[in-house]
């Protein structure tokens, strides 16, 4: 039977995003084509049509505009997408397409401030024309039929991708790691980074050499800890992605000190991920954190319990198991397996719960507070803790994300492990892995 845990107002995570000038707050995508109209009342038609070009994705644009005698005419201009914007070489439309041959007209500068208005400014070669700016309103349905300004617009393919990397130590501070990572769903596009035993503070998430994010780590059990989380479509407490962070080098900085850095690769590499994001979420959230490192660099478990408004999730993470199948078992019962697989820098994996279920995800129907966690493998307990009954409060900030503290194995509950605590600054990683549907978790009820 299904149960739904009541939420009880508790504000949550941290990072809040602090934009570089360079960054934008959505992209143009393939939800952006279609006929749009000019709003100011002029008589002018926009239609729009993003495309992918071997040089990158472009923006065709057909203007309906009149010539400097009044006359009806076509100005057709494409020019590559820039986050938000797009600068147009324009010529008089005398065909579908611009030409080499084409007779110039000047330059057109588009831009969107969401999925339904637009900007465009238009700069003619004539002088008897007028130069100027007008503001346009969709006029059709979006291609994508349910434009965010997000990259999952762009999504061509069904197939799921989950990449997962840890991060390089650049040795500012030996004791800090990290992760990242990167999954496509037939739904939404997330992009999660975190961020361990660095010390308190504000910290700059850079991709390719772009602000995107600020991460705040904040004091939890056992050491520090932050992260940020960015989707498409954007739901509450994440930001939207709007950039695609595959094959580029993503870096936890401080001014001109990198602490953390890794190229994320283009293409999965094996291995699964963290997603404690899913559908719609809403108002506050309350969060519980189990975290047992077996001793120093050893095999780690974190286990997380998250009440939404809509919805409550359960997951449990592996990270430097030996890889291989594992049994989850909570309160005494064999709640499902876990594969352990090598990724990037370690080895990791995840099963995930959710109530209501969704694809990827086993249902929810079991309370998983106050009860022992176990790992085990050929029915021997390798590690375990006890779940916390109480949430982990952490004040809330704006555009902010999950994070919390975790609680260590308490004395007498480390089964088949070394029986010590982690020690603050071996907290390396928050383990994550592949699930139902990736190669990770299998449920069992």
């Amino acid at each position: 039977m299904s149960i739904r845990f009541s939420a009880i107002a508790t504000a949550i995570t941290l990072s809040a995003a602090a934009f570089a000038p360079s960054a934008h707050a959505l992209t143009i995508t393939r939800g952006f084509s279609g006929l749009w109209h000019d709003s100011s009342g002029a008589n002018r038609g926009f239609s729009a049509e993003v495309v992918s070009t071997p040089d990158g994705k472009q923006l065709l644009a057909y203007w309906f505009t009149t010539d400097a005698s009044g006359k009806p005419m076509w100005v057709i201009g494409q020019g590559p997408v820039d986050g938000d914007s797009a600068v147009l070489s324009a010529v008089i439309g005398r065909s579908a397409s611009p030409s080499s041959t084409a007779q110039p007209w000047g330059q057109l500068t588009v831009s969107f401030s969401d999925c339904t208005h637009g900007t465009v400014r238009f700069v003619p070669n004539d002088p008897r024309q007028p130069r100027g700016e007008t503001s346009i309103a969709r006029l059709s349905g979006d291609a994508v039929q349910g434009c965010s300004g997000g990259i999952s617009d762009d999504r061509h393919t069904s197939d799921e991708i989950r990449i997962v990397q840890f991060f390089a130590n650049t040795g500012a501070v030996p004791a800090a790691s990290g992760k990242v990572r990167f999954e496509e769903r037939s739904n939404r596009t997330d992009f999660k980074v975190e961020a361990e035993d660095l010390p308190v503070g504000a910290y700059s998430l850079r991709v390719a050499g772009i602000e995107r994010a600020t991460i705040d780590v904040v004091t939890v059990a056992g050491g520090t800890e932050g992260e940020v989380e960015f989707r498409s479509p954007v739901e509450p407490g994440k930001i939207l992605l709007d950039f695609d962070p595959r094959g580029e080098q993503i870096e936890v900085a401080r001014g001109s000190t990198v602490f953390l850095t890794t190229q994320l690769a283009g293409q999965p590499g094996g291995g699964g991920g963290d997603d404690d994001s899913g559908g719609g979420a809403g108002g506050d959230i309350e969060r519980y954190v189990l975290h047992v490192e077996a001793s120093h660099d050893g095999p780690e478990l974190k286990a997380e319990l998250e009440e939404r408004g809509t919805r409550t999730d359960f997951s449990v993470e592996l990270e430097d198991f030996a890889a291989g199948t594992y049994t989850l078992n909570v309160g005494g019962t064999d709640r499902g397996t876990i594969d352990v697989v090598a990724v990037q820098g370690g080895t990791e994996g995840e099963i995930e719960f959710r109530d209501p279920p969704e694809p990827g995800h086993f249902l929810l129907d079991f309370d998983p507070r106050g009860q022992v966690v176990r790992i085990l493998r050929n029915g021997v307990v390798l590690l375990s803790g006890t779940f916390p009954t109480q949430p982990v409060n952490v004040s809330s900030s704006a555009g902010g994300n999950g994070n919390g503290s975790g609680n260590d194995d308490p004395p007498g509950d480390d089964h088949g492990g070394h029986g010590h605590d982690d020690p603050p600054g071996d907290d390396h990683g928050g383990g994550h892995g592949g699930h139902g549907g990736h190669g990770g978790g299998h449920g069992h009820h």
